[in-house]
């Protein structure tokens, strides 16, 4: 028979949930720019709305106060999902301060996981996690 203390199951059920996450749907006929609040939300919907789009990231200033001025090496991770209903793909361009690695392009019905680490209050690199079919 198996005991745990109440102290370790309260551990256990604590370690088994992340940060709350804020889903933002975006559904613009243009290129878009995302938000430092947007990204910390951990989960982009984005229908590109009729044709394939360049969206840029945050800025890294912006997303270091978002983050809550970070020290260098800290990192967050979130999820840009293409709800497009045709063929058209979304491609994630750059902004100041950042530096990208990986593939930046998501198709329609695939989402991509992304970690932005922070090198300094003016550098945060993105890289790409690989993409995800639904």
């Amino acid at each position: 028979m198996l005991i745990r203390s109440t102290k370790l199951d309260a551990l256990a059920i604590r370690d088994t949930f992340t940060k709350l996450a804020t889903v933002t749907t975006l559904t613009t006929a243009s290129a878009l720019t995302y938000t430092a609040a947007q990204v910390a939300g951990g989960l982009i919907l984005r229908d590109p709305n009729g044709a394939g789009r360049s969206d840029l990231f945050p800025t890294a200033a912006t997303l270091y106060v978002a983050f809550g001025k970070p020290e260098a090496g800290q990192s967050f991770k979130f999820t840009v999902r293409n709800t497009a209903d045709v063929a058209e793909t979304i491609t994630m361009t750059t902004n100041t301060g950042l530096t990208l690695s990986g593939t930046m392009t998501i198709a329609q019905n695939n989402s991509k996981e992304f970690l932005g680490v922070f090198a300094s209050p003016t550098a945060v690199t993105f890289y790409s996690l690989g993409t995800v079919v639904h």
